[in-house]
């Protein structure tokens, strides 16, 4: 009798758990820059601007002068704010849960997420970086039945101060240049995880709310290794990354804002591997291609997730007027891009989707980016 009782008692205690908790099966990252994305996310062994402090921090050896750069960038899928809309002319009327109710099932399957906004300054030269993002918010919701109509909503506020450090190791000079980089992070993360069920969003009125965030303040590293070949034409470069490579968890809880209990999601240690190769240059035009293995170890990483190939055609009319096209696949999706940089602005555009359901169940998130920025 007594194991019965224990037996029921732990059931409804994981069922619960499970309630309680997101399960969100995509994979998410750091800063995550316009340009790379554009090239379906095979930035690793390129990494040649000052995004590389986030990307692959040996990178920043390749460049030629201090880079500094304030953006604001804006990312998400433009589908989410009808979503919104139906939600909330759901819940004005007089049977708003039976109307919400009806939303979230002619929507069953889909994803939607936002990345906005997103701030910050980044500031490299060839042997160090630095950079401040003080705003860094993202929410992903997917709609199912598991637990009859909900929202599983994921939500994270990431504030981060990282500074970059290259190291050239010069025995290498004869078989081309090898680097090796380091970037010490301070990342404050506050992050609702949870399934809003239909009556809570009736009787709320609303599905996010980030005083129900978790919080804690993570400090962390990213190691980067890149080495490039001593060839001037298809010079080869390989590259390998353990980001987070600490994964300790978080420190402390400042109590910001957030009234939830228990730690944020993990920063998840991950290895990124990455190859390129330089084409020929032609009048104006200069391009690459890149592949990269990214996210392993994740734990919602499988070989689709971590596959990313990519391709840039630059052009540049002078050192004020030039730009860019990309295109490449992320995760087994397409993706486009385009940078046009006049005097200190600068655009930058892209579109890619990307994996956000499970091995058996695959579910394309298409989303588009904008950075504008002033670089100097």
């Amino acid at each position: 009798m007594k194991a019965k009782v224990f037996l029921f008692l732990a059931i409804v205690f994981f069922a619960n758990v499970l309630m309680a908790q997101s399960l969100y099966s995509g994979i998410r990252r750091g800063f995550e820059a316009t340009r790379a994305n554009g090239m379906g996310g095979a930035f690793t062994a390129v990494a040649d601007d000052n995004t590389a402090i986030f990307y692959n921090p040996a990178g920043i050896s390749q460049l030629e002068k201090g880079e500094s750069n304030w953006f604001l960038k804006l990312d998400g899928d433009p589908e989410i704010a009808d979503f919104y809309d139906e939600i909330d002319e759901a819940g004005k009327k007089s049977n708003d849960v039976a109307a919400i109710t009806e939303v979230i099932k002619k929507n069953y399957g889909s994803h939607y997420s936002v990345r906005a906004p997103s701030l910050g300054f980044l500031w490299a030269r060839p042997s160090w970086g630095i950079a401040v993002i003080p705003m860094d918010l993202s929410i992903d919701m997917g709609l199912h039945r598991s637990v009859g109509p909900s929202v599983n909503l994921t939500a994270i506020q990431d504030t981060t101060v990282a500074f970059t450090k290259n190291w050239k190791i010069k025995k290498w000079h004869k078989n081309g240049s090898f680097n090796i980089g380091v970037t010490a992070k301070a990342i404050y993360r506050m992050n609702v995880d949870k399934i809003v069920d239909v009556a809570t969003i009736a009787i709320k009125d609303e599905i996010f709310n980030l005083e129900d965030a978790k919080e804690g303040l993570a400090l962390d590293a990213d190691v980067g290794f890149l080495w490039k070949g001593p060839w001037q034409s298809y010079n080869p470069s390989a590259a390998l990354v353990i980001k987070n490579i600490g994964d300790y968890g978080y420190i402390t809880n400042l109590g910001i804002i957030g009234e939830g209990t228990g730690d944020p999601e993990n920063l998840h240690r991950t290895i990124d591997l990455g190859y390129a190769m330089d084409m020929p240059s032609w009048w104006i035009w200069s391009s690459k291609i890149a592949f990269d293995i990214r996210d392993m170890l994740h734990p919602n990483w499988n070989l689709q997730k971590g596959f990313h190939l990519g391709a840039e055609f630059m052009w540049e009319v002078a050192s004020w007027f030039r730009g860019g096209w990309r295109a490449g696949l992320n995760q087994g999706y397409w993706t486009a891009g385009f940078t046009g940089e006049f005097g200190i602005f600068k655009l930058d555009l892209a579109s890619y989707g990307e994996e956000v359901g499970v091995e058996n169940s695959k579910i394309e998130n298409r989303r588009y980016m904008m950075t504008m920025s002033l670089d100097f």
